[in-house]
């Protein structure tokens, strides 16, 4: 009984550490404090805060299979069944989708620098 309290202490322990480093932007640290060897941890608390980690980071080639896991472990686990639609959704978009936004900054410049011209 007093192991699994003290396990249960360490995980919230080193959770709350992740959370400070992630907070300041050190996302590849909090990942280690999360797991340290870096594979995927035993509690379903740890895991999640793993994946979450991976896809703040943008890494989501490492985010989707941890948000699998902790679905297979828990099948009922809403946020990891909503991260894995958005992932697979966001994976699914056609490659020409990154460069919309370059090209609309682009073209909302040029039009700035026309009337700009024109005006002067």
């Amino acid at each position: 009984m007093a192991d699994a309290a003290i396990d249960t202490l360490e995980t919230t322990l080193r959770l709350l550490q992740a959370l400070s480093l992630a907070r300041r932007g050190l996302l590849l640290e909090a990942q280690a404090v999360v797991a340290p060897g870096g594979y995927p941890p035993g509690d379903r608390e740890s895991l999640q805060a793993m994946a979450a980690l991976a896809t703040c980071e943008g890494d989501y080639g490492r985010a989707l299979p941890l948000w699998r896991l902790l679905r297979t472990r828990e099948p009922e686990h809403a946020e990891a069944a909503r991260m894995i639609r958005s992932i697979e959704l966001w994976q699914a978009r056609p490659p020409w989708m990154k460069w919309i936004w370059p090209m609309v900054g682009i073209a909302v410049a040029v039009v700035v620098f026309v009337i700009l011209l024109v005006c002067v």
